[in-house]
């Protein structure tokens, strides 16, 4: 039984089928190579703007906090004021410049401070990625974990559990904070060498330039240019003070990050450099409790 010869679709137009073109012509099989994946980057300049945005939406928060709290305060003490003589209202006549210039420092300091903890967030999240099954220190060196905190017991200590199989020697791991972590100085160090390597690099594509230490805990980095600070004018009041509301945030960065290698308890503070040529020269010191 012979099969059925199906006809060819008519079209919308007369039935007639459709005409042929020169797309249509193009054999199937040569068809347009897929488009190459490309990988999709920002511009480091955008995080500079949204970091300058991020600063002054938090002055103008901390401003509208300070404003409401001086209102509410003049609101409870509304009734006294108005039963004072002119010698009262004479000496009130100076306190509110006073007031307004101690809330101004008050809302300065809680920025400060807001931008910082902004700040250790992302340096400890950052950190905890980058570091993430990295050892700190070298194969054959005493690991604090193991309970040798000592570093003059640690060779002793490692050299005995060796022989009975524990894990006396094995280098620290990096990231997930630390918790019992005893630091000796070298491994301090360690870590400190750690930020100022792949931290730095990875935030501003560039290591400290300089790193100093007495090696009791005190160390000090220095960047000859900050890429955040470039574009602020030297030897102005006004870019000083936004200078030092900016160096809060990496000030946070660098607390985070040691506080996920296991230095929670370290203090960071910035200043600028006396030989450097622009504001974009700065130092920070850290002081590890």
């Amino acid at each position: 039984m012979a099969a059925p010869v199906t006809s060819p679709a008519p079209s919308a137009a007369g039935g007639l089928p459709p005409p042929h073109t020169r797309a249509s012509s193009a054999p199937p099989s040569a068809a347009a190579p897929p488009a190459a994946t490309e990988h999709e980057h920002v511009a480091e300049c955008a995080y500079e703007y949204l970091l300058a945005e991020i600063l002054q939406w938090i002055e103008r928060d901390e401003k509208r906090i300070a404003e409401e709290a001086r209102r509410a305060a003049q609101e409870v003490g509304g009734g006294g004021d108005g039963k004072g003589g002119g010698g009262d209202s004479q000496s009130g006549s100076d306190s509110p410049s006073a007031d307004e210039a101690a809330a101004a420092v008050m809302a300065a300091e809680r920025s400060a401070a807001r931008i910082e903890r902004m700040g250790y967030d992302v340096g400890y999240r950052l950190c905890e990625r980058l570091a993430q099954h990295r050892p700190l220190l070298g194969p054959g060196s005493p690991s604090p974990e193991t309970g040798a905190s000592d570093p003059a017991m640690g060779g002793a200590s490692g050299g005995a559990a060796s022989g009975g199989g524990a894990p006396g020697n094995n280098p620290i791991i990096m990231g997930g904070g630390g918790h019992n972590t005893v630091m000796d100085p070298k491994t301090q160090l360690e870590a400190v060498k750690f930020l100022c390597k792949e931290f730095w690099t990875e935030v501003f594509r560039k290591q400290i330039d300089k790193l100093q230490t007495n090696h009791r805990g005190v160390f000090v980095l220095k960047d000859q240019e900050l890429k955040w600070l470039r574009r602020l004018p030297p030897d102005e009041e006004s870019a000083r003070v936004g200078a030092i509301r900016i160096l809060a945030f990496p000030c946070g960065l660098i607390r985070g990050a040691l506080a996920c290698l296991g230095l929670s308890g370290a203090v960071v503070s910035c200043d600028f450099l006396a030989d450097g040529r622009t504001m974009a020269s700065c130092s920070f010191n850290i002081k590890v409790k």
